[in-house]
């Protein structure tokens, strides 16, 4: 059985990192992980997942882990409801 659902990969450049500048996180399940560029970056931080999930369904425990983070498999729904939208903040 496979399960698809949308995630969030924020990337945050840090300039004072020489070997793995890139930082991906995935807000969702609270992971983050680095890389020298942000695909290396994106590719670890969804390694990471996957060895998150891997784990806990190891344990019998991804089914619950997920329900925390608002996810629910049998139901086939998730939240948080993901949204993107503008924000404008104005300075002057």
């Amino acid at each position: 059985m496979s399960i698809q659902f949308p995630i969030t990969i924020k990337i945050i450049y840090e300039k004072t990192s020489k070997d793995a500048p890139f930082v991906a996180y995935i807000p969702e399940f609270d992971i983050s992980s680095c890389g020298k560029t942000e695909d290396e970056a994106r590719k670890n931080v969804k390694q990471a997942l996957e060895l998150v999930f891997e784990e806990l369904k190891k344990k019998n425990k991804l089914d619950e882990y997920l329900k925390e983070f608002g996810f629910d498999i049998k139901k086939n729904s998730s939240y948080p409801k993901i949204i993107i939208e503008p924000f404008i903040f104005n300075f002057s």
